[in-house]
């Protein structure tokens, strides 16, 4: 019977996780004990997710605790100790069969790991599908990767083990993602189980979503026609004249009949920075809460649009009926790199807004 932890640091890893432990539990039965330990996390006192993972009525997991990741520089390295003694401490009380990861860098998880070894128990490794880099794998940066993983072991240990791409490393034996087929040539030695989008579509996912978005309780998502997922601040710089781009884009759309919702980057340092809540047509979507919990609101067709990032990913795969579009400069080669991976999951490419109509 399976005994399993989960260890998510992003939004993302939370909805697999709670998505997951649903299917096991409605396959094994009442004897299935699942803990959820939310790790790496800058907000310890108004959590949005710990709230609603703490108040979800259909929970499979019997225990739910936070582990901060706040502290910078030197500091750090105390934060982590600390961590670390806790872990090792919980550990006693919960002995997993299995540990859950959506991303074996995490040096809680590898921690975890290595900890059970040590008291002579063989936990399987489980890496979650987080996105865009299990498939087109983890930039590799030679000498940074060996330097760093060099650090590590003089820091922590000689446990710590430095993955090719997220999800490769000796600890993980299986890997549950959305789209096996498609998964990183480092990921084919691994178990590779599929994440099917019904899982995400079950009541009790649908519960914990509603939990997650409770800003958006007044908000009638379903009348849009098109959700704009604004890009990185620093992306945004280096367009020229982004702001006044963007609120004519929205003017002309608007102009002629679409309701368009907004969602700032959640780097941006104002809530509307552009003041875009001021047009007509447009709704503001929170920047801080996390795109996978909107989905379930957008009607089918909605059109998705926004730059590289798993978000797109995501929207596909668990609402294959939405429109969505990513949108590639053909100036940036960073973003160029990725447009393959983008084209086979069947997401819409273009160069610019303009070229989109709603």
């Amino acid at each position: 019977m399976a005994s399993v932890l989960f260890l998510p640091s992003t939004p993302l890893n939370i909805l697999v996780s709670a998505a997951l432990a649903c299917h096991l539990r409605q396959r094994q039965g009442v004897d299935f004990q699942a803990q959820i330990w939310l790790i790496d996390q800058k907000n310890l006192e108004n959590n949005p997710y710990l709230k609603a993972l703490e108040n979800w009525v259909e929970s499979p997991f019997q225990c739910i605790k936070i582990l901060p990741g706040i502290a910078k520089g030197r500091a750090k390295l105390a934060e982590r100790k600390q961590n670390f003694a806790r872990i090792q401490q919980d550990l006693a009380d919960f002995q997993p069969n299995i540990i859950a990861t959506g991303s074996d860098r995490r040096i809680e998880f590898q921690y975890a790991m290595q900890s059970m070894e040590r008291q002579g128990a063989k936990p399987q490794g489980w890496y979650l599908d987080d996105g865009l880099y299990s498939y087109a794998g983890w930039p590799i940066q030679p000498l940074k990767d060996t330097l760093n993983a060099l650090l590590k072991k003089l820091t922590y240990g000689l446990w710590w083990q430095e993955p090719k791409t997220i999800g490769a490393s000796n600890w993980i034996q299986q890997a549950w993602l959305f789209r096996p087929a498609q998964a990183h040539p480092l990921l084919a030695n691994k178990q590779l189980n599929i994440l099917p989008a019904e899982w995400f579509q079950a009541p009790e996912i649908q519960s914990l979503s509603k939990l997650v978005r409770t800003d958006l309780a007044n908000q009638d998502l379903q009348a849009i026609s098109l959700l704009l997922l604004l890009p990185h601040p620093a992306d945004q710089a280096k367009m020229k004249d982004y702001a006044s781009s963007i609120k004519n884009y929205l003017r002309h759309i608007t102009e002629q009949g679409a309701k368009v919702a907004v969602k700032y980057h959640p780097r941006q340092s104002l809530d509307d920075e552009f003041q875009l809540a001021k047009m007509s047509n447009v709704t503001l979507i929170p920047k801080s809460l996390a795109f996978e919990y909107l989905l379930a609101d957008l009607a089918p067709q909605t059109q998705i649009v926004g730059d590289i990032s798993t978000v797109l990913l995501t929207a596909k795969w668990l609402r294959n009926d939405l429109s969505v579009t990513g949108v590639f400069d053909p100036n940036d080669a960073y973003a160029q790199q990725f447009r393959p991976y983008f084209a086979q999951f069947d997401i819409n490419i273009i160069e610019n807004l303009t070229s989109l109509t709603p």
